[in-house]
């Protein structure tokens, strides 16, 4: 039977619900959730994996030459934390189900620690029933991780590489733990055609790296190979200077890598990674990488993003363009060849394209030219500035993607307060002329409740440009009907063409 009308409901028994109408018949409804705990029925589902450190970065790689299988590497660390195999070796208990308590000398910290006891688990013995009869809260408590014993000096932290089977609810196939003071921060899946095109994970680590002042001892690229699709097998580790490997990427059959403020190819050898050319000069802290053809886009750490093109010919990297204004990326997603999004740490998103003949007038900063082009700074071609909005919130992560089968594009971004949001391109006239109308009227008859200007937070850092304010835009439902009709009446439509418009909106994303 279909439907009349419907709203949310939400009562002690059911706690998410519709409450519909249908003819004559009143209908309670309740969204199941068991497609969201990993059910293969659901659009859309979540699989929890329990990580042993905060994961840093992830890749997919295909694995198998017969029978092709995917599986997905994940590199963990954390600052100011021992090792998995330190914390055995002091006897900290992770599960912290022990009885006794014994001092650790080794570290000097004089650190209480919980160690199970043989003799008192005889004494106790276990009562099963007082077990059964213990709350949920109780349960939920004992649970939670512990958090272990805290590193008395800086430089201390604990790392360790993950395979994952996404086919298989996403179970751990191998967990390789680091050295000792030893982070993995990046990974990237790369083809070298000197190898075939072999499927090779490439993880960048850093050896006591210290945040303030930020400096290393040691950083380190290694090449692991996948073995069936279930363990990784390590080729050879390289040594390499000049800063942390923050960000890495494949290109053109290469391995390009970002070091500090130096952009370096590599080729693979068969005991080490081979140098083939490298770019220096660059503002801060290469952050962010992505490739297309024979350009690379570099985000950085403190100047937005870099455009430098790979000249094969004379075996050269070449800066093409870059930003005019400061931006610290952190994050960014290549939307064609010439335009790049990015999201920085004041909670921005820019759009950035690159203009036209820029390519030809590309500077060389390396080699015979440096000392030439170092002082011209107004040659080098400036990206164009297509769209800014503020979100409000520091953008984590950022792709393009379609939610939908058969669906156009958005740039869907995460925040990290684990907001996910959305920017939908517009492919008509017709829709930012309406709108642009809808936006403006909202922003003086809409309810504030902080009663803080859409326009003006929109524009905190940099005026708002050619964004439409789609949680603006979403109030018009939430207004009387009476307020419906006079905005409705302003942008040349009715009450029910405007709510459908932004219905059809939203479905074309979800």
């Amino acid at each position: 039977t279909p439907l009349d009308h419907g709203c949310k409901f939400s009562s002690d028994v059911l706690k998410e619900g519709i409450v519909a109408t249908a003819g004559k018949t009143l209908r309670i409804l309740s969204v199941e959730t068991a497609g969201m705990e990993g059910g293969e029925d659901e659009a859309f589902n979540i699989n929890r994996v329990s990580l042993r450190y905060t994961p840093r970065q992830m890749t997919l790689l295909a694995t198998g030459a017969q029978q092709r299988k995917v599986v997905l590497a994940v590199v963990e660390s954390d600052c100011n934390e021992y090792g998995h195999e330190e914390k055995k070796a002091m006897g900290f208990d992770e599960t912290g189900k022990g009885g006794k308590k014994t001092k650790l000398k080794d570290d000097g910290d004089g650190m209480d620690m919980d160690e199970d006891s043989d003799e008192e688990t005889e004494k106790k013995p276990v009562d099963n029933e007082a077990e059964e009869e213990e709350d949920e809260e109780e349960k939920q408590a004992r649970s939670t991780p512990i958090r272990g014993p805290v590193p008395p000096k800086p430089g201390h932290w604990g790392s360790c590489i993950r395979l994952l089977d996404p086919a298989d609810g996403c179970s751990s196939l191998e967990c390789i733990e680091m050295n000792r003071n030893e982070a993995a921060l990046c990974c990237a899946s790369v083809r070298f055609h000197s190898r075939g095109g072999e499927p090779l994970l490439a993880i960048g680590s850093v050896t006591g790296m210290t945040m303030h002042p930020l400096k290393q001892t040691a950083s380190h690229v290694a090449l692991y190979r996948i073995v069936n699709g279930e363990r990784l097998q390590l080729l050879h580790k390289t040594k390499v200077d000049d800063g942390p490997v923050l960000t890495m990427a494949h290109f053109q059959g290469r391995l390009l890598v970002g070091i500090g403020n130096t952009l370096r190819l590599y080729e693979m050898g068969k005991r080490q990674l081979l140098r083939k050319c490298e770019l220096r000069g660059l503002p801060s802290f290469v952050k962010s990488l992505q490739t297309a053809g024979d350009r690379a886009f570099v985000g950085d750490m403190m100047k937005s993003v870099q455009i430098v093109r790979y000249d094969a010919t004379a075996n050269r990297l070449v800066l093409v363009a870059n930003d005019p204004f400061p931006r610290p990326i952190t994050a960014q997603e290549l939307l064609d060849w010439n335009t790049v999004a990015v999201g920085d740490k004041f909670g921005n998103i820019c759009i950035l394209r690159l203009p036209r003949g820029a390519d030809a007038g590309a500077v060389d900063l390396s080699g015979q030219r440096a000392l030439w082009d170092s002082s011209r700074e107004d040659h080098i071609p400036k990206m164009e500035i297509l769209c800014h909005y503020h979100i409000g919130e520091v953008v984590t992560s950022m792709t393009r993607a379609s939610l939908v089968a058969g669906g156009a594009e958005s740039l869907i971004y995460v925040t990290v307060t684990g907001r996910i949001g959305a920017l939908v391109p517009f492919t008509s006239r017709d829709d930012v002329e309406f709108y642009t109308k809808l936006e403006n009227c909202l922003r003086t008859d809409a309810v504030r409740p902080t009663g803080r200007d859409p326009q003006s937070y929109r524009s905190y850092y940099a005026p708002v440009k050619h964004v439409v304010d789609g949680d603006l835009c979403s109030a018009f439902n939430q207004l009387s009907y009476e307020e419906q009709s006079k905005i409705a009446e302003r942008v040349e439509r009715t009450v029910g063409e405007v709510m459908k418009k932004l219905e059809d909106t939203r479905n074309a994303l979800l």
